[in-house]
């Protein structure tokens, strides 16, 4: 089920640091759309990657995570996935407004901001940024997604409202350190 590995992030089994449990109050991180792109992915690609993405210092790696590459800090995360396109979303443009359905459903209040084109290491890819609320706790998210044959490769950078702008030179780092081998 595609939907399988992010229940381990909703569950909070993969997030239970001492810093995000501070930081929340709560026993596990019920930050679901964090992690709204695992929701996407239909399977982590086995072996060695094909692409080299590196997080900035700092941030600790959660090696709990299914995603090819999880890391956090200070209540916000650092996701690469590997998606596999679905029929309805043949073109990297229709891809994001697939997945932009999607967030929509997670969370309320959501308001999305005009998507960007850009280009990651002479890929094009999109930026997609937004934010909305869950659990009462208001979050931001930075998406870009980066296509590859039939798949995506989405790198979100996601967390608490409170917290996500003042690491946004690192999570946009993360972002540029994107390419494929």
């Amino acid at each position: 089920m595609i939907f399988a590995p992010a229940l381990a992030y909703l569950t909070g089994e993969h997030s239970q640091t001492p810093i995000v449990q501070r930081i929340l109050g709560m026993k596990t991180l019920p930050i679901i759309v964090l992690t709204l792109a695992i929701f996407l992915s239909a399977s982590a690609i086995a072996g060695t990657p094909d692409y080299i993405c590196k997080a900035p210092a700092g941030w600790e790696k959660n090696a709990g995570s299914s995603a090819p590459e999880h890391y956090m800090k200070n209540g916000v995360s650092l996701i690469l996935t590997i998606d596999s396109a679905p029929a309805e979303a043949k073109t990297l443009d229709a891809y994001v407004e697939f997945v932009k359905k999607k967030y929509a459903k997670a969370l309320k209040n959501v308001k999305f901001e005009p998507v960007k084109k850009l280009t990651i290491n002479g890929i094009d890819a999109r930026e997609l940024r937004y934010s909305g609320e869950t659990y009462g706790m208001k979050m931001k998210y930075d998406v870009v997604f980066i296509p590859k044959q039939s798949k995506y490769y989405t790198i979100t950078a996601g967390g608490l409202g409170s917290t996500f702008d003042a690491l946004k030179a690192d999570y946009q780092a993360f972002f540029n350190s994107f390419k494929f081998k």
